[in-house]
């Protein structure tokens, strides 16, 4: 009874902390963990994935009307910026009647379906055209809202453009049709219309649109509805309730819908795109179960290896070390399998055998290699998943790329009009009266980094902006616009037109930075390419006519030059992208430029469930290793080197050094063996004095 009691007191002296001390503390952490990540893994790989096919498209077409909202946002702010220009270089030429103003803005702002002239008070003074609405102007604040965009008479969508002429009592009025960028239908001939909506939710059609039979009316209006807010985003009706492809496919109808915006103000409008794409099953479900089976084996053979290699043998080598100490009959040291241990419990038998056992580094360091086999196998398995991408999304990034193309050709040609009309507009004007007109016309238009005004020899008369960049020589013949391979900080594209009845020629110097906004692109990279395959403008970070390296950027470039585009998914520095590109024809003004865009929309960001299996696989890999690297260090920490030095402190009592004090170090385990082997260097030295 007395010995039970001493080993009672021995234990209450010893005084084992809780968490995170003790042996067993790092085994039962690293075990609850793995067997919450194999809840995750059954869970977000069993079943039916997240994403799909038919939401990979819907989001092309959220992304398709996000473009198309800023390709007309941008007409709206060219009516704007026309009818500024126009009314500064109209105060420049004098007073004018009613009539001879009509006639001045019918003239220069081409686009117009109607122009009017009225006083403060909202009285028709004159007018040409269509019928303007001018009540829709704000005719005693127009600063605050210069554009107004709104359904008209005839069921169509017109902007309403007003600003104040000089003398501060009229003001003049332009109404013109929204330019909408052609849709044209998908390679599977399923129909689509662009709608617009109200910021009252109305429903309207824009001229020229043809709407397509067979879409879901309930979903436009509850797209239409949420648009309304000044939202963007897409909805996805019930499968099989769209439009049937030509061989009697079901489809599901999507509406996306993004709001028109002139910069960061709202026009009150949102713009909806209305399509479908045929039904399809998610694939990939069912890999969890293999997953879950295979962690589980590693998680039970690695808590195995530790258990047995680890911390058994130190739980018993405690229990035997207190039996000893304490001085219970027959209390004898067991046989030990790793070496630490044995040495420890060769301390307490004198003239026990030394063996040549494996460390207990090597249970720790096995556990930790067979974590990291099963991340790598997981990363060599399920995270090199092959992602399919449907054809339909394929075909939505040409087609984005293709209204990318024809926006950047309009703002292009848009600058090359600005210049003719103004130098119309100058001509006959003398050099000092062009500073104020310049100074307008880039105040007006962002996309110019400077216009000026140049004689037959290429010097400078007069400028607005930043500082040319292009060399004072002679210019091209002509009008047009033209791009200078001399390497600058960032490419030149210029465009000039010549002053009628004048050896005058107006430059404009286009701003980089605003070409690469116009081929922005939503979840992707969108370039700027010339005809030698250098990059003009991107909208990642590029040096001036960097080379467009990766072949198959190239090889889709040089298709589309050629006049076929042919979108794919490729290979692209190491990750795979669906790659499409247009060429920008349709002016002769330009042509000769041969300039193409060339979108590369990552497949990892596409909503597919390829992608969220390989993300859970990336995950549970990533997790499954630091979990090995966790508890490898804190078993080192922990129990490997208290254990070591414990063992060299037995080694030198096993060798006669009896003086040298063993200091329990840890509140643990180990920490109780080191006071009952102090103990038993104490009776050693109590008996050999």
């Amino acid at each position: 009874m007395s010995n039970t009691v001493d080993r009672r007191s021995l234990e209450r002296e010893c005084a084992e902390a809780g968490f995170p001390s003790g042996a067993r503390v790092p085994l039962v952490v690293m075990v609850i963990v793995l067997a919450l990540l194999m809840g995750f893994c059954a869970m977000r790989l069993s079943g039916q994935p997240d994403g799909s096919p038919v939401e990979v498209v819907a989001r092309s077409h959220q992304w398709f009307a996000t473009n198309l909202a800023h390709s007309v946002g941008a007409s709206v702010n060219e009516a704007a910026a026309d009818l500024a220009t126009a009314v500064k270089l109209y105060s420049g030429k004098g007073d004018r009647s009613d009539d001879q103003t009509i006639a001045f803005f019918a003239k220069n702002c081409p686009h117009a379906r109607g122009v009017a002239v009225v006083d403060n008070s909202g009285g028709l003074r004159a007018s040409a055209g269509e019928p303007v609405p001018i009540e829709s102007v704000p005719l005693d604040d127009i600063s605050s809202v210069p554009v107004r965009v709104m359904a008209d008479r005839y069921g169509g969508v017109q902007a309403v453009t007003a600003d104040a002429l000089p003398g501060g009592n009229r003001v003049v009025v332009v109404s013109s049709d929204l330019t909408i960028p052609p849709v044209s239908v998908d390679s599977l001939r399923l129909p689509e219309t662009v709608l617009l909506v109200t910021d009252t939710g109305e429903v309207v059609k824009p001229h020229g649109t043809e709407t397509a039979a067979g879409h879901d009316d309930d979903l436009v209006r509850q797209a239409a509805e949420v648009a309304a807010k000044g939202e963007s985003g897409h909805l996805v009706g019930k499968a099989g309730t769209g439009p049937p492809t030509p061989d009697a496919q079901a489809t599901v109808p999507i509406v996306a819908y993004a709001p028109l915006t002139r910069g960061r103000i709202s026009l009150g409008m949102s713009l909806l795109l209305v399509g479908a794409t045929p039904q399809a099953e998610a694939s990939g479900a069912g890999t969890g179960l293999p997953v879950m089976i295979a962690l589980l084996g590693v998680m039970l053979l690695a808590a195995a290896v530790l258990l047995a290699g680890l911390v058994g043998p130190v739980r018993r080598l405690r229990e035997d070390a207190l039996a000893v100490a304490s001085g219970q009959p027959g209390a004898r040291m067991r046989r030990q399998w790793i070496s630490e241990t044995h040495r420890i419990a060769a301390a307490f038998q004198p003239g026990a055998p030394r063996r040549g056992l494996p460390s207990a580094v090597v249970a720790v360091v096995l556990a930790t290699v067979v974590l990291l086999a099963w991340s790598g196998a997981v990363l060599g398995t399920i995270g090199r998943h092959e992602v399919q991408v449907p054809g339909q999304a394929v075909q939505v990034t040409q087609r984005l790329a293709a209204t990318t193309a024809t926006g950047l050709r309009h703002s292009l040609q848009q600058s090359l009009t600005d210049l003719r009309s103004f130098a119309a507009l100058v001509s006959g004007t003398d050099v000092t009266g062009f500073q104020p007109a310049l100074q307008e016309l880039t105040s007006r238009r962002e996309r110019y980094r400077s216009v000026y005004v140049v004689d037959p020899d290429g010097r400078t008369l007069a400028r607005a902006g930043r500082a040319p960049l292009r060399a004072e020589e002679p210019l091209p013949p002509g009008s047009g616009l033209h791009q200078q391979s001399v390497a600058h900080r960032v490419p030149l594209i210029y465009a000039t037109a010549p002053m009628p009845g004048s050896t005058y020629v107006v430059v404009g110097e286009l701003d980089v930075v605003k070409l690469s906004s116009l081929v922005r692109l939503p979840g992707g990279v969108g370039r700027l390419v010339d005809a030698e395959l250098r990059t003009v403008a991107a909208t990642v970070g590029y040096q001036a006519y960097e080379p467009l390296a990766a072949e198959p950027l190239r090889s889709s470039v040089s298709e589309a030059l050629k006049g076929v585009p042919d979108p794919a998914v490729w290979e692209v520095d190491g990750r795979t992208s669906v790659v499409a590109s247009a060429a920008l024809y349709g002016s002769k003004d330009f042509n000769d430029l041969q300039w193409a865009v060339v979108v590369e929309q990552p497949v990892s960001q596409l909503p597919l469930p390829g992608n969220h299996i390989r993300r859970t696989a990336w995950l549970a890999a990533l997790v499954s290793s630091v979990i090995g690297l966790v508890a490898f260090g804190w078993f080192l920490l922990v129990l490997l080197l208290p254990l070591r030095r414990l063992a060299a402190s037995a080694d030198r009592l096993a060798a006669g050094d009896t003086t040298t004090v063993i200091y329990p170090q840890r509140p643990d385990e180990i920490g109780t063996v080191a006071r009952c082997l102090e103990l038993h260097r104490r009776s050693v030295e109590r008996r050999r004095s």
